[in-house]
């Protein structure tokens, strides 16, 4: 092989091998220079009502750097976190959203501050929350579906026994063996952990054994919608916060359910005759955690006399009610404990309270 033909595959090589340009991936921070300031760091306000209004934040740096602006609520805990990189910060709008799964509580401090990359200096103010952001007004939210007028929820024990408006117990008005359950802001989990809200002050519960191997209690929502849902199921999806000890035996079955028109049924919902589509749920997670379930993955309830007998048909425009159920998945003998609140039913995407 003469030298001009080896230089020639070598060329050939190189031309083949040739690294292509590529575009940065990940994010590019900033960091502080030495003597780097915080010129000054304000809210628009020291108080806000986020149902009309939101807080604005400015500040100026001496440097440009990246920095961390987390807001962090006194008494709940919520956090948002939002980022940048920039010498300045103008009219940043906060509409008292969180990022993480606690809500901001009406009343509470909630305290903003500054960090930077590159430098341990921080900066920081607080606004008083008169009243948090109306987050029921992003989906179809069930009538007291965040549990905070027990009045409206809980049926009266009588005499005249009267049955809730809204929701259906079905402990009542026969109640079942080794059951509770209702409305509560301070129930104290198997391990000894008082339970505080994850919105507003107060959730529901059912705890206990039961009567039976599997099924320990339920409620339903029979309130109705303000709108009927779009018939799309594949952009439809059903959110409810659900707290958790880590309790493998643990479950949850949510249960929606449609009256489908057919010959000889009437419009109102019969569960011998149409659909029920369930969302199964074990909660062996430990606090509170956010459940989305797209409409059109729910599963088809396979129990007969309990919407087992309908068309089959994910048809959300339908729907009249829901049922939460509490279950044992392991263990008949042993009792477990539920908290669920702010059920929602959204569509365009999951609930996100981020945004």
């Amino acid at each position: 092989m003469n030298a001009i033909f080896k230089f020639s595959i070598l060329l050939l090589l190189l031309s083949a091998c040739k690294r292509e340009k590529a575009d940065f991936i990940g994010p590019a921070y900033v960091s502080a220079p030495a003597g780097f300031e915080v010129l000054n760091f304000s809210a628009s306000d020291s108080t806000v009502d986020f149902t009309s209004d939101s807080i604005l934040y400015n500040a100026t740096f001496s440097n440009e750097a990246s920095w961390i602006l987390t807001i962090t609520g006194k008494t709940s805990g919520a956090i948002c976190t939002i980022t940048g990189t920039s010498s300045s910060i103008n009219n940043l709008v906060w509409k008292g959203t969180h990022n993480e799964v606690i809500f901001f509580k009406k009343g509470e401090i909630a305290t903003a501050v500054l960090t930077f990359y590159g430098t341990s200096i921080i900066s920081s103010n607080s606004v008083k929350i008169l009243k948090t952001r109306d987050f029921r007004t992003y989906g179809q939210f069930p009538t007291t579906g965040d549990f905070e007028t027990p009045s409206l929820i809980e049926p009266k024990l009588g005499p005249p026994k009267v049955y809730s408006p809204y929701w259906a117990h079905f402990n009542f008005p026969t109640p079942i063996d080794n059951v509770a359950q209702g409305v509560d802001s301070i129930a104290i989990d198997h391990d000894g952990k008082q339970i505080d809200a994850v919105e507003g002050s107060k959730y529901y519960y059912i705890k206990g054994k039961g009567a039976q191997q599997v099924f320990i209690s339920g409620m339903q929502y029979t309130g109705g919608f303000t709108t009927p849902l779009p018939n799309t199921p594949d952009n439809i999806w059903v959110n409810m916060y659900l707290y958790g000890t880590g309790d493998n035996n643990a479950g949850v079955e949510i249960e929606f359910q449609e009256a489908d028109e057919t010959p000889g049924n009437p419009s109102g919902y019969q569960g011998a005759k149409d659909d029920a589509f369930v969302a199964y749920i074990t909660l062996n997670h430990k606090g509170w955690k956010l459940f989305s379930f797209k409409y059109s993955d729910l599963t088809a309830s396979k129990n007969l006399l309990f919407g087992g007998s309908g068309n089959k048909i994910h048809e959300p425009h339908r729907l009249k009610s829901f049922d939460i159920i509490a279950v044992k998945k392991t263990t008949p003998e042993s009792a477990i404990e539920v908290y669920f609140d702010f059920p929602i039913i959204t569509i365009g995407g999951p609930f996100n309270p981020s945004k």
